[in-house]
């Protein structure tokens, strides 16, 4: 009986940290991050329903390794944005990324305008 709690324990203890989540991919200040809204969310490349300005989706350029339906998590200053990739940005390239003005707004103010050396993971 001793025995069975105990490889129970073991077993609960186990899945906690399976369970736990983790960064992968994490890029040290790589990303910068600017934001659309309005029109240019009409037609997003994943297709769907368009999203809102205040959903928390990104746009990313063609030559990066992420694909629609992929999230990702932005942190600058101590702020985090997760978002998920809904669209293509035509003018990006490598590791710019366009947020929605709510995953930009999330992490500063919308007058700053761009972001740049902000740290990033995909999940």
């Amino acid at each position: 009986m001793r025995s069975a709690f105990i490889a129970s324990i073991f077993a609960l203890a186990a899945s906690t940290v399976l369970a736990a989540p983790t960064k992968r991919e994490f890029h040290n200040r790589a990303a910068k991050l600017s934001w659309y809204a309005g029109y240019m969310m009409d037609e997003p490349y994943c297709g769907g329903p368009p999203p809102s300005d205040d959903d928390m989706v990104v746009a990313t350029s063609f030559d990066t390794p992420y694909k629609c339906g992929d999230k990702l998590t932005f942190e600058y200053y101590g702020k985090h944005a997760t978002v998920t990739v809904r669209d293509r940005c035509e003018t990006c390239h490598g590791e710019w990324f366009d947020l929605s003005k709510g995953a930009f707004a999330a992490l500063t103010d919308l007058e700053v305008g761009i972001l740049e050396n902000v740290d990033y993971w995909s999940h």
